[in-house]
């Protein structure tokens, strides 16, 4: 997957922005409050609407205050395919509920899937194949992180980076398979002797 341009109205600290990504490596560098956790958010929103959203926040923290509506709009391309994701974002009676108004996605003009954010959010899924949570614990480490894998030691650097690549889920999948593979040869072997 790679990122080619982020649109984004009134979401948390911006009013209006459009990134567009160069090939090669981005970085997004600036102080504090300055939206470089605004622009993560967007594109974790864009592609997996509030799945992607930690446990203490919800779709209406990502409308910028005072506003009503919220809309993101993401650009990539993936196995050669030109992707854009929308997600419209309103507020809904008081100002601590919000809901999707739109979620579109299109691979190459046409739309994928049906309307609407559940349909998005697994044809997203499909296409990455990873979920929201492994989505963005491979894209985002979290303020403290960074600082607890440096000063780890190798047994402790990789469990944390297990847990954030959720390896963990991997080597399940993989017993699971390798089990199965020698149940199947079983059977093939007792069917053999037969």
């Amino acid at each position: 997957m790679r990122l080619e341009r982020l649109e984004l109205t009134n979401f948390r600290c911006y009013e209006s922005a459009t990134v567009e990504f160069d090939e090669g490596v981005t970085v997004v560098q600036g102080g504090n409050g300055a939206g470089k956790t605004s622009l993560l958010k967007a594109t974790f929103v864009a592609l997996y609407g509030s799945d992607a959203l930690g446990s203490d926040e919800n779709l209406a923290d990502v409308v910028t205050s005072g506003e009503e509506e919220t809309a993101v709009r993401l650009e990539f391309t993936h196995t050669g395919d030109a992707y854009t994701v929308e997600q419209e974002i309103a507020i809904v009676g008081d100002e601590e509920r919000a809901s999707t108004r739109k979620s579109v996605l299109t691979r190459n003009g046409e739309q994928v899937g049906d309307d609407g954010v559940r349909s998005t959010r697994e044809e997203v899924t499909r296409l990455l194949r990873m979920d929201a949570d492994a989505f963005v614990n491979c894209a985002y480490v979290r303020q403290g992180e960074v600082n607890k894998l440096i000063e780890a030691s190798p047994d402790e650097r990789r469990r944390i980076v297990d847990d954030l690549l959720q390896l963990g889920k991997l080597e399940a999948y993989r017993e699971r398979a390798d089990e199965a593979r020698l149940g199947v040869k079983r059977v093939r072997n007792r069917l053999g002797d037969r």
